[in-house]
């Protein structure tokens, strides 16, 4: 009896961890696109050195930014 009070209580302190996890995860993905922009300008401004912040900037912010070639989205319903 004290086994089956150990093991429940073990699992439910394992899924209360799980969810205090879960809250603190970044719920819409700005950690890799910061992460991803970080990156895009290393590469541009060590490729050249006369490249300033701003510029870099744009470019990475451009090139990061979904194309919206008037192609439907492939979730989204045909009308």
């Amino acid at each position: 009896m004290k086994n089956l009070l150990f093991v429940i209580a073990v699992a439910g302190a394992f899924v209360i961890m799980q969810a205090g996890a879960a809250d603190l995860a970044p719920q819409n993905g700005a950690l890799p696109a910061k992460r991803q922009m970080q990156g895009c300008m290393t590469k541009r401004m060590s490729a050249s050195r006369t490249l300033s912040y701003n510029d870099a900037k744009k470019a990475c912010t451009a090139q990061l930014r979904p194309q919206s070639d008037n192609v439907p989205h492939p979730l989204t319903a045909a009308r």
